[in-house]
């Protein structure tokens, strides 16, 4: 079984434009990180889930939705949300509870509110929200305490032009990669009876393969290069396609419209793209336990772009040392990714041994 060492896998993946040089504090206020979820959709206005567009800061979306559900007297289970957002910032996103019935039978959910909790609005909708239903995240991002300008103003123009490493953020390996300890068990036998704690395990392991995956064709500096096998996905929508290797579908990478995908490992069969390329098999040939271990567990093999491109990347300096990012994101990326390439973050709210 491939072991891992946990705690040297966030430098063990390659920068596009090499490491950055210069270091910010992130997080050090509320302020400093702010994301407001886009659903994509608008509730309809009637039926059995009540939505519920929330602002919250320095609350876990998981607490809040306990919170809700004690509030309705529900079940914790008849509470949802799309996504799970950043305790530390502020952060908008909706929330649905199942409560049919008569609107003059709900609870008044103002009563909720308070100095970290406000209710922007409420709408009943007639169907569950379910996890990753959301379009995309708006965020506002401050980093501190940059000593230099040095270099900074390229990489930015770059981010804005040509994107970022798609990688999966940290936050999915788990504080200090505890959620690859919980994978390296589950890959060597060892079941769980927490189905949350195994899909977990799951995820971490197959979003470090599709990293290692990643960091490897940056390092063959391919990663934006059509190559033989290659599937891609256009910016704007989840469409898998196989093209010929040409000048056509390399324009289209150059001119982001499309990106190459990279395997996502799981079940193979459900249509060609489920199965790797040569170039990824290779790539991952260390890993063909791990490979086997997932697929085995049913997790269906899948494919994502290699490439994370803000939408709408704008920044300014607020003063000499204070740099203020204005970005969205489709859902599934990080906005941690886009800022590994930039600087260094010195994050309070991270735990180091």
């Amino acid at each position: 079984m491939t072991q891992l060492a946990p705690l040297a896998w966030p430098a063990a993946w390659h920068y596009v434009a090499g490491a950055p040089s210069q270091t910010a504090k992130f997080k050090q206020h509320w302020q400093d990180f702010q994301v407001h979820e886009q659903l994509g959709f608008t509730p309809s206005g009637d039926g059995e889930h009540v939505y519920l567009d929330i602002t919250k800061t320095d609350t876990n979306t998981d607490f809040l939705a306990r919170q809700l559900a004690q509030h309705a007297n529900v079940s914790y289970r008849q509470v949802t949300y799309s996504g799970l957002k950043d305790r530390h910032g502020i952060t908008r996103q909706w929330f649905a509870v199942h409560l049919p019935g008569k609107v003059s039978l709900e609870p008044d959910w103002q009563q909720l509110a308070s100095d970290k909790v406000c209710i922007n609005q409420v709408i009943r909708h007639q169907k569950k929200l379910h996890t990753g239903t959301h379009k995309s995240n708006q965020f506002v991002v401050r980093l501190r305490d940059i000593k230099s300008t040095s270099d900074l103003e390229q990489r930015l123009q770059t981010i804005g032009k040509v994107g970022v490493p798609n990688y999966f953020g940290e936050q999915r390996f788990g504080n200090q990669g505890n959620n690859l300890n919980l994978a390296q068990r589950l890959l060597s036998g060892e079941r769980f009876k927490d189905r949350f704690q195994q899909g977990i395990a799951m995820s971490a392991a197959r979003s470090y393969l599709f990293n290692q995956l990643l960091s490897e064709r940056i390092q063959q500096n391919n990663w934006l290069t059509a190559k033989p096998g290659d599937f891609y996905i256009p910016s704007d929508a989840y469409n898998p396609f196989k093209a010929p290797v040409d000048e056509a579908i390399q324009e289209r990478i150059d001119n982001a419209e499309v990106a190459p995908t990279g395997w996502l490992a799981g079940n193979t069969g459900r249509g060609e793209s489920s199965f790797p390329s040569a170039l990824e098999a290779d790539c991952l040939n260390e890993y063909r336990q791990w490979i086997e271990g997932l697929a085995e567990l049913r997790l269906q093999a899948d494919r994502r772009a290699l490439r994370l491109l803000p939408i709408d990347w704008q920044w300014q300096w607020i003063d000499h040392h204070v740099l203020e990012l204005r970005f969205g994101l489709l859902r599934g990326t990080y906005a941690t990714s886009v800022l590994r390439e930039l600087v260094h973050t010195c994050n309070p709210h991270q735990k180091h041994e």
